[in-house]
């Protein structure tokens, strides 16, 4: 039996028909907003982005089995559609409403998951542990952003025993709207750094934007010595807050101390969703990291290969020196080589941050090159022994950086989304042919 009927769709969204739904057509399941991505019976909303106009691929949406397309535009929905089109006023808001209606039918219990990192590690981890217990969903890739969330929540399925949310933000208040959202049972903040102070301001500023995670959770979860960070979730009305310390893993299935922390957060998700420790450690152990998050590439040379870490996502000052942390632990056989792009969203602090990073670098005898990349790094730090500066952060750039690594090397990659670092692993791989 359906839970919810194309009239109450419609509804939710404020929406009129361009094309009604045919007699007995079944109403549709999950969202999607890129047809690549696209699953049988989800409803296909066209957004209008910079880039791209969703309402070019409409026709492709149907064809890869949307159940239903929600347009802002009337006049460029396709005559004769085979599926239910809506027309909304706004997209965002249309979207909203709908995951709202349908958190309020689906019976699975919502974690939701904030923090200045590893909010995407910490998820894979959650996920894994309640796997256990049966059917759930977790936020695909980082769908943590004002799209992001009601996909999420769209996207469960209607047996689900839980639902894992990630929840970003880059401004004030965007975490309390999220939390309204998915109305989580159980809140976690995985750590609090200086991330998005270009809105936010100060660590102050984004501990204050973290902890409103907590507003109506029966449990909020959070790491042991985060000045500050459990007066704050209090603050915010947090049920039971339980502190809890990296020695409360019962396995860590990913390297760094950090990683650790996370495992103990998933595993105290897993206890007070009742789970006993020996289906905990089961979770763990499936328990893979996500891309680009200290993931290891090897790259064939002909000779020895370059062992990659693809620690590309995003980068802020606290995330570059957990993972050069890790970096320093794993062995090498060859030069450990460190190439760092340039951190957004610093504001005022952009400079100041930098340049405190290059100096703690700099004075880390273990690393064999290192590497700063594009325009921020450019302004902060100095070319020397042993290290390289590009200011530019271009293909010719790239290139450059590429020609500076030999085979048997073993290299960091990590810098702000913006930067794209991750081209890097791929001119080396275009390189050497592998």
């Amino acid at each position: 039996m359906s839970v919810w009927s194309f009239e109450e769709i419609r509804g939710a969204m404020d929406a009129r028909w361009a094309t009604e739904p045919a007699a007995g057509a079944a109403p549709p399941m999950g969202a999607c907003i890129d047809t690549r991505a696209i699953e049988r019976g989800q409803v296909f909303f066209a957004f209008v982005g910079e880039r791209v106009d969703g309402h070019d691929f409409i026709e492709a949406a149907v064809r890869g089995g949307a159940g239903m397309v929600v347009v802002t535009d009337a006049s460029r929905v396709p005559s004769g559609s085979p599926v239910p089109v809506a027309v909304v006023g706004d997209a965002t808001e249309a979207i909203t409403k709908l995951a709202a209606l349908w958190r309020s039918r689906i019976s699975a219990r919502v974690v939701a998951v904030t923090g200045s990192n590893g909010k995407t590690t910490t998820c894979r981890l959650i996920d894994a542990v309640l796997g256990e217990m049966g059917p759930g969903s977790v936020s695909q890739k980082s769908f943590n952003n004002q799209l992001g969330v009601p996909i999420t929540v769209l996207n469960a399925k209607p047996g689900d025993v839980y639902l894992v949310c990630e929840l970003g933000t880059s401004s004030p208040g965007e975490i309390s709207a999220r939390t309204a959202l998915c109305k989580p049972d159980i809140a976690v903040v995985v750590s609090i750094g200086r991330a998005h102070l270009a809105e936010l301001g100060s660590r102050a500023g984004v501990l204050q934007e973290k902890a409103s995670i907590a507003e109506g959770a029966q449990v909020v979860i959070i790491p042991a010595g985060v000045e500050g960070l459990e007066d704050a979730v209090r603050a915010h009305g947090a049920g039971e807050v339980m502190v809890v310390e990296p020695s409360g893993a019962l396995a860590s299935p990913l390297p760094g101390e950090h990683n650790r922390s996370n495992a103990a957060i998933a595993c105290a998700v897993g206890r007070v969703m009742g789970m006993d420790d020996c289906s905990i450690v089961r979770g763990l152990e499936r328990a893979v990291g996500a891309p680009m998050r200290f993931e290891r590439v090897v790259v064939e040379t002909g000779g020895e290969p370059i062992v990659v870490i693809n620690d590309a996502y995003n980068a802020n000052p606290d995330s570059m020196r957990a993972s050069l942390s890790v970096f320093a632990d794993l062995h090498a056989a060859g030069r450990r080589v460190v190439v760092l792009g340039g951190m957004g969203e610093l504001g005022a602090s952009a400079d100041t941050e930098h340049a405190a990073l290059a100096a703690e670098v700099g004075a880390m005898g273990w690393i064999d090159l290192r590497v700063y990349f594009g325009e921020a790094f450019g302004r902060c730090a100095a070319s020397g022994a042993g290290t390289e500066v590009v200011a530019g952060s271009d293909d010719a750039a790239i290139t450059r950086i590429v020609s500076m690594i030999d085979p048997g090397d073993c290299v960091l990659l990590k810098g702000s989304r913006s930067m794209r670092v991750e081209r890097m692993l791929a001119a080396l791989q275009s390189r050497f042919g592998g």
